[in-house]
């Protein structure tokens, strides 16, 4: 694969400036590529550089597709010279070392060193890119996937407080922050070991007192088909230490407790039923390890999970494992793991909290629970109790959530099994609905103060897109979760005409996207209202029966009317004619204080996130209903509507972002950028 340069980057006293390249710079570009060819032979043979192939069955198929189908590509000619030389050189210098530093000594420092090759591989590969924002280089792992960049760049290996200079450094200080945790007052001898947590062999049973666990997130990451881009490397300079651990081509992934669709695809005959098979296999895995954890626990020990999906399948996995493995959740903690302000989760409506649920040994024989009317009562209970808890704490709604599925399963996993008043097992997916449910009623009294009835289930359903997930785009799960909580599902939801969905992306559709060219007829007023009738004019399209328009004089739902209010609004020009207009509207719909349509618009301007509360926004022009409502609640309803103003983020978190924002000195001297793509800014962020 071919690319040219176009851009060098240079840190001077006056900041970051770029020039065009030079034909010095080309020179040595060419003289780079001429050099490896005349040593990569010999480096091949020593096994110096990798020459593995990418794998066929992954999850990423990028590599391949785009010219890399060994390891090896991934690096431009001049990276992968460097390299070489980087392998050759470690490998003539270990003998050195260990005469100079004693065998324990020598081969720690060439382990560092390794770990310092491996480090500096991500940063100088094909796949690194130009951070835009931070002005810095960033590393192949940004987004946990294999993506691929038109435009890379390279970071100078030698430079004043960069490239090698850096990485060497970043490693002694990981080295130097785990080697001062043995000094601490509580220390005590510490025994490593490497294997399988599900076949703990070296433990007696009922001999420790904790296990403190944070397991792979179901399909979050594929660490192993991440971790082979450092295995071929740290192989080839750490191999001879421990021949064991490296004696697979690639990183051993068989046992892997991860699910992995693309594993199961050459027996499957749809996709889904791959999917079913790495789910199956994930779940098999996670129980497997959570019943070793069981036999090596005290009666009276505690296991702690730390664990952060927003997916129920996931939640659902975790919790059935747990439970047949015969633990019972005790209690659930979210820490806020992430800042509002984080850079990281901007625009996002992730999950701040990182969740620890702490299980104990179930008692016994504790027999059989009936998922009965109390049962139900009390996992209600304790869902909502939580969310109010975690609301007054400052938890984002996605964790008070998230936070509500432990405490439920604290009532469902104190039996061995759970079933219906007729003997049917009972799945922790029924639980969790409850949870799921129980909280999305309360957010709803939370916000509509004056109650939602009257106020189809489509609307319920907006209000708490916007009161959660505080976005315009979220996962198929997510409005699955949602949609069960109003009694819709997410099919339906979109033939209402509320929501459109591609692949596993489900967006809301704003007034404007609702709205119809041209009012409904007569007709057409009847018909939405009471059903086409056989030989009675023409039929309506179901597609324009669920749109709307200002001047309908009839509409489906409060949702409609509500947006269709807001459209009047902003066709007069918003400010005193938006009023007046909206007044009229009012007045011709008889929309009146304490109105469904109007106890819908305050509950759902309690619920608008930040980005379309602010003018000059893309998100808040798109669906600029939020503004128009908050313009007129007052002169239109005579309602004081919510104060939108912004508070300020903390100093010392802003303070925090800013230390931790600056360019750090990987990116220091020359940094060298080869033309393959210029990436949209917004696909710089990462993905969970």
């Amino acid at each position: 694969m071919g690319s040219a340069l176009y851009a060098v980057a240079l840190k001077t006293p006056q900041g970051l400036q770029f020039r065009p390249p030079q034909q010095a710079d080309l020179t040595a570009l060419d003289s780079a590529e001429a050099q490896l060819q005349q040593w990569r032979g010999d480096w091949e043979a020593r096994n110096l550089i990798p020459t593995e192939e990418y794998p066929q069955i992954t999850t990423d198929a990028r590599p391949r597709t785009y010219g890399m189908p060994r390891w090896a590509d991934m690096f431009s000619p001049r990276q992968l010279l460097g390299f070489g030389v980087l392998m050759e050189e470690l490998q003539a210098l270990r003998p050195a070392i260990l005469a100079q530093e004693g065998e324990e000594m020598g081969e720690a420092v060439a382990h560092l060193l390794a770990f310092a090759i491996d480090k500096f591989t991500n940063y100088n590969c094909m796949m690194a890119s130009w951070h835009i924002s931070h002005q810095v280089i960033r590393g192949v792992f940004d987004r946990h996937d294999f993506s691929f960049k038109l435009t890379f760049t390279e970071m100078a290996p030698v430079q004043a407080s960069g490239g090698l200079a850096w990485v060497i450094g970043s490693v002694v200080d990981a080295y130097e922050g785990v080697a001062k945790l043995p000094t601490a007052p509580a220390k005590a001898a510490v025994e490593c070991s490497q294997g399988s947590a599900a076949s703990l062999i070296h433990l007696a049973d009922d001999s420790l007192d904790a296990i403190v666990v944070d397991p792979p997130y179901s399909d979050n990451v594929q660490y192993s088909e991440l971790a082979d881009f450092f295995y071929v490397w740290l192989k080839r300079s750490q191999g001879h230490r421990r021949p064991e651990w490296f004696s697979s081509l690639l990183c051993e992934n068989a046992d892997e407790a991860v699910k992995n669709d693309a594993r199961f695809r050459a027996g499957a005959k749809k996709a889904k039923d791959a999917a079913a098979a790495a789910q199956a296999h994930y779940q098999d895995l996670m129980t497997k390890v959570f019943i070793e954890a069981h036999r090596v626990l005290r009666q009276d020990g505690v296991l702690t999970v730390m664990f952060t999906h927003k997916k129920q399948e996931a939640w659902e996995a975790l919790f059935a494992s747990l439970i047949k493995a015969g633990f019972t959740m005790t209690a659930t903690w979210p820490v806020k793991t992430e800042s509002e302000h984080s850079l990281h989760q901007a625009k996002k409506n992730a999950a701040q909290s990182t969740v620890i649920l702490v299980a104990r040994p179930r008692v016994a024989h504790a027999g059989t629970g009936y998922f009965d009317t109390k049962m139900q009562a009390d996992i209600r209970g304790a869902a909502e109790a939580t969310a109010e808890r975690l609301s007054a704490e400052g938890l984002n709604p996605v964790d008070q959530l998230v936070g509500s599925f432990g405490p439920a399963m604290e009532v469902f996993s104190a039996y061995d099994q759970v079933r219906t008043d007729t003997g049917e097992p009972v799945g922790v997916g029924a639980a969790i609905d409850i949870a799921a449910d129980a909280v999305a009623g309360w957010r709803i009294r939370q916000l509509a103060q004056g109650g939602l009835q009257g106020v189809e289930p489509e609307a319920q359903f907006a209000l708490l897109c916007w009161a959660t997930l505080r976005a315009a785009e979220f996962r198929f799960n997510e409005a699955k979760l949602l949609g069960h909580a109003v009694g819709m599902d997410v099919s339906t939801l979109q033939q209402a005409g509320l929501i459109t969905k591609t692949a596993d992306k489900v967006n809301i559709l704003s007034a404007a996207d609702r709205r119809r060219e041209a009012p409904l007829t007569e007709a057409e007023a009847q018909q939405l209202l009471f059903g086409w009738e056989p030989g009675v004019g023409k039929k309506m399209k179901a597609a324009d029966a669920l749109k709307i328009h200002p001047r309908d004089t009839v509409f489906r739902t409060h949702l409609d009317k509500a947006q269709a209010l807001a459209l009047t609004y902003a066709d007069a020009g918003g400010g005193a004619a938006g009023i007046g207009a909206a007044r009229s509207f009012a007045t011709r719909h008889s929309i009146k204080l304490g109105d469904p349509t109007v106890r819908l618009i305050e509950a759902l301007l309690r619920a608008a996130p930040p980005a379309v509360r602010r003018e000059k926004n893309a998100v808040a022009e798109k669906f600029a209903e939020f503004r128009a409502w908050h313009a007129m609640l007052l002169p239109v309803f005579g309602l004081t509507p919510p104060d939108w103003t912004e508070k300020k983020p903390d100093q010392a978190v802003l303070d925090l972002l800013a230390k931790t924002a600056t360019p750090s000195a990987e990116d220091a001297g020359e940094a060298e950028t080869d033309d393959e793509e210029e990436e949209d800014a917004e696909d710089d962020e990462d993905e969970e």
